[in-house]
């Protein structure tokens, strides 16, 4: 309850005529009331306001009701006490189930206060209670055009719009509520939805929040995601190269564009994106096991190898880097094998070596491989029979140009 106006200025009030005369009649019509009688009047309009809030505090709804009544049918004051009579008038009757009359209240409350917040706030409530969705959206939209920056009413409005399936009206709200809160995560998420239900692209949505403020890179780095889930690599790759504007040296960045890059077998592009992020972070192992799969595809093995080694290194002798490496040893003899002669077999026992130590490391992705090799590939008695009276197999002194830069050796078991 808003501090009652003090009697005295109450008084000069009355005495130059701000009080309506009861029933709203003009103040010409009638028998015109002494400033006595105006100020008896308004002290018996206060003690009923005064009751009021004290009824619906007490939950007498009913109470509220009759004294909203007697001020406005018998006291005639309801235009001087508007900001306190109806919003306890519509809500009383609200609390008993009488919506219509609630509405009703409300209405002729925004008649004498047409910028109260509150009030359109509550009517709103109530109309949606009555179930009448114009009308809701009407005092809603009123008590936005109050003020446009207002994002409580825009959450409103945007839930109701999605409540009844009002998709393009939703989006239209979310756009304005977007406008003043580009990160909020509701009105993005509320927007996405949406687009989705419609049948658009979500990532639209990330896109048009990042081209409003292209120097922000979270909001590149959303979008980015929605580009790569959707296969858009040449996009994800104009995007990167932009962010990488204002930040060349961000990590995530970078990685988006290998990949992209690498999702266009752009293999030189790649390899020159991971080794960027290799400079600016040297222990992440993953990027490095990475640009040795690249030398593979590219059948630079030798290269692959060396970045192999480093993956072992810097993971802490992890099993996939070991994996990895086995992998550039098993790739290696694929290509260079033609007759299965022992140095491909050398190769092949290498291969099987590392993948038997990754396994050992917990890492069983390639289980099945190693046991292929073993069934085929690696050395025998027989073989070692053959070299009689060598007990290794040196690479370095292999006359295959293929394998002639492997330093490794392999003993006779």
């Amino acid at each position: 309850m808003k501090q009652f106006i003090n009697i005295t200025i109450l008084s000069m009030l009355l005495i130059v005529g701000c009080t309506p005369p009861a029933g709203g009649a003009s103040p010409d019509s009638g028998p015109r009331l002494t400033p006595t009688q105006l100020l008896e009047r308004n002290m018996e309009c206060e003690m009923y306001v005064s009751s009021i809030s004290v009824n619906f505090a007490n939950r007498d709804y009913q109470g509220s009701i009759n004294n909203c009544n007697k001020i406005i049918n018998e006291l005639g004051c309801q235009e001087y006490y508007a900001e306190y009579i109806y919003d306890y008038f519509g809500r009383s009757y609200a609390m008993l189930g009488k919506l219509d009359s609630a509405n009703y209240a409300f209405k002729q409350g925004l008649k004498y206060i047409k910028n109260d917040g509150n009030l359109y706030s509550v009517a709103a409530w109530n109309a949606g209670n009555l179930g009448s969705l114009e009308e809701q959206i009407y005092f809603l939209d009123q008590w936005l055009a109050l003020d446009e920056s207002n994002t409580k009413v825009l959450e409103e409005l945007s839930d109701v719009y999605n409540k009844h399936e009002m998709y393009e009206e939703q989006i239209s709200i979310l756009n304005q509520w977007l406008k003043l809160e580009p990160a909020n995560k509701k009105a993005n998420g509320e927007k996405k939805n949406a687009y989705s239900i419609l049948g658009k692209d979500e990532f639209i949505v990330d896109k048009e929040r990042w081209e409003i403020e292209p120097s922000n890179i979270n909001y590149g780095l959303d979008y980015l995601i929605g580009l790569e889930n959707a296969d858009m690599n040449e996009e994800v790759v104009a995007v990167c190269q932009s962010l990488l504007v204002y930040d060349k040296f961000n990590t995530k960045v970078l990685k988006f564009l290998g990949d992209a890059h690498l999702n266009e077998y752009n293999y030189e592009l790649a390899l020159e994106a991971y080794k960027s992020l290799v400079l600016i972070n040297p222990i992440n192992y993953k990027v490095i096991m990475e640009i040795s799969k690249i030398y593979i595809d590219t059948e630079d093995y030798k290269s692959s190898l060396e970045w192999a080694e480093k993956a072992i290194k810097i993971s802490g002798r992890k099993g996939e880097a070991y994996s990895q490496r086995a992998d550039v040893f098993f790739s290696l003899a694929e290509s260079c094998r033609e007759e299965l002669n022992h140095w491909d077999r050398a190769i092949y026992e290498f291969a099987w070596e590392d993948y038997n130590e990754a396994i050992n490391k917990g890492f069983y992705q390639k289980k099945k491989r190693r046991d292929f090799i073993a069934e085929n590939f690696i050395t025998t008695i027989g073989v070692w029979f053959q070299l009689e009276p060598r007990t290794e197999i040196d690479l370095e002194k292999c006359p295959l140009e293929c394998y002639s830069w492997v330093n490794r050796v392999l003993e006779k078991k």
